[in-house]
Parts: C-alpha cells; sequence; structure tokens
C-alpha cells in the first residue's frame, strides 16, 4: 500500500508554478524508472487555487517523484514555507471485496 501526501503552500503560490514543478517532478522519476512505473506508482491533484498539492505515491518510482517535486517546492518558496503531511489511507475496494480497484 502507498502513501499520500499534501503539500500546502503559501497563500498567493501560483498555480502554474506548482503544476509545472510536479510535471518536471514525474520527468525526472521517468528519467531514471521509465514512464510506464512512474505512472503506475505516481498519481497527483493541485487544488485550483495552487494552495495545495495531494501526491499519491506508490512504490520507488512514486517516492523519487515526491522527493523531487519537495525539493523544486523548496527552491521556489524556500523549506520553511511549505508544509507537507501524510494522510491516512483507506484500503482499496479490492482489499475489502475483491472487486475493481477505482483510480
Amino acid at each position: 500500500m502507498g502513501t499520500v501526501l499534501r503539500f500546502t503552500f503559501p497563500e498567493g503560490v501560483d498555480v502554474r508554478a506548482v503544476e509545472g514543478d510536479m510535471a518536471l517532478a514525474i520527468f525526472a522519476a521517468e528519467c531514471v524508472y521509465g514512464r510506464p512505473r512512474v505512472r503506475m506508482e505516481t498519481s497527483y491533484l493541485v487544488e485550483a487555487s495552487g494552495k495545495a498539492c495531494v501526491v499519491d505515491v506508490s512504490g520507488e518510482a512514486g517516492e523519487a517523484a515526491a522527493r523531487v517535486f519537495a525539493g523544486l517546492a523548496a527552491a521556489r518558496v524556500g523549506e520553511h514555507s511549505y508544509t507537507v503531511q501524510r494522510l491516512p489511507r483507506s484500503a482499496p475496494a479490492a482489499d475489502r471485496e475483491g472487486s475493481v480497484i477505482e483510480r
């Protein structure tokens, strides 16, 4: 099972910059692990305001993308200007009922 991370940024952050940093982080992870593996192990959602980005990671490739994103966030807004929280993750439907996992 993976981890869900919530990155929270200061007011006024540029949503396009957050999205661009996440895209760059995914690209960097793809260079190391390959596109298929990164796509299987990483998904994300940036709030419309750009104030938060939720990253769902599983496996080394997903962790790599999240770490690169954290580094880019620190470079953009400062290491102490954003927070990262690990969020609780409920068991996927397949683990509970033997049905198809929805993503």
